[in-house]
């Protein structure tokens, strides 16, 4: 699948037009491929987009039921009718920064980049407003919306791509604390499950043993609730949903997870509990070893405190 927005781009600009390239996997329906690109509209939003031309076939109109075939190259116009108000500048909280990198203490509920629906209001937007004009930041990793804490973004493409060849061999220790629905019978469990994409979902991922890539997280009990557990996660790859969907796999999902638990939070969050708390690596420039942690926020101390009753 081609990527729906070009890479290396200014995201505090608006964004005017998208281009799909059609792969022999996509071909069929006009309609039917951008409802599969556009998941955020509609049926009839990206009906609507192709009969009033704002989604064109190698530049010419077609309509909805019209074929697409490999190589065809689909242009969509983003624009929206009224533009949309300026989302508040976020608050943004340094752990650490040099030359090099930034490591950013990030809050739950914010989305890291655009996507689907989310177009508006992300940390790397705020952080490209930033930047003026100058070399743009560019993400290191990834962590969930309602995920909290450490999140380590480059300053040049080179720190970027070495960063990313540690986290993809397990040079990056990341740790993670969750809270976990009832009181598992051990005190420390490691989870080897590889991890890949539900095939009939846009969002899921499970265990695949026969084609999911290598995930490893281990698992420690720190405090014990009536119903729930304090853990602390030790992950030695960064898979997506990793925690969650090992978690969810030993029986104990994080409380309040919408896609893999019961998805009731806790008092304070809108989903699951989960903090990146600290990640630990050996710089790839300057080779000092580094270690850079967030406090638990504010909510998260507020759930231990109602769960201990």
């Amino acid at each position: 699948m081609s990527r729906l927005y070009p890479r290396n781009r200014d995201l505090s600009q608006p964004l005017e037009s998208v281009e799909l390239r059609v792969q022999a996997p996509d071909e069929g329906r006009l309609d039917l491929f951008l409802a599969r690109r556009l998941a955020w509209r509609s049926r009839s939003g990206v009906k609507a987009l192709i009969e009033e031309g704002r989604a064109l076939v190698n530049g010419e109109r077609r309509k909805p039921g019209s074929r697409v075939r490999a190589g065809d190259v689909v242009t969509v116009d983003v624009r929206r009718e009224s533009p949309a108000p300026a989302p508040p500048p976020l608050r943004i909280r340094v752990l650490f920064e040099d030359e090099h990198m930034i490591a950013l203490d990030k809050e739950g509920g914010v989305v890291v980049h655009p996507v689907g629906s989310h177009q508006q209001g992300t940390l790397l937007q705020e952080l490209h407003r930033r930047a003026g004009g100058g070399a743009l930041p560019k993400l290191i990793h990834r962590i969930d919306q309602h995920t909290s804490g450490v999140l380590l973004v480059a300053k040049r493409e080179e720190v970027r791509a070495a960063m990313g060849e540690m986290l993809e061999r397990g040079a990056i220790a990341k740790t993670y604390e969750a809270l976990l629905l009832g009181r598992p019978e051990w005190e420390e469990r490691e989870e080897d499950a590889p991890l890949g994409p539900v095939l009939d979902s846009r969002i899921l991922h499970g265990v695949d043993r026969a084609r999911g890539k290598p995930s490893r997280s281990r698992f420690t009990v720190v405090r014990r609730f009536p119903f729930a557990t304090l853990a602390r996660v030790d992950i030695g790859t960064g898979r997506t949903h990793q925690i969650r969907v090992h978690a969810a796999h030993l029986g104990h999902p994080l409380l309040g997870d919408h896609l893999y638990g019961d998805g009731i939070p806790p008092p304070g969050f809108a989903r699951f509990a989960l903090h990146a708390r600290s990640v630990r690596f050996v710089h790839p420039v300057t080779r000092a070893e580094t270690a850079i942690e967030a406090p638990l926020p504010a909510a998260f101390d507020a759930a231990i405190a109602f769960l201990a009753g």
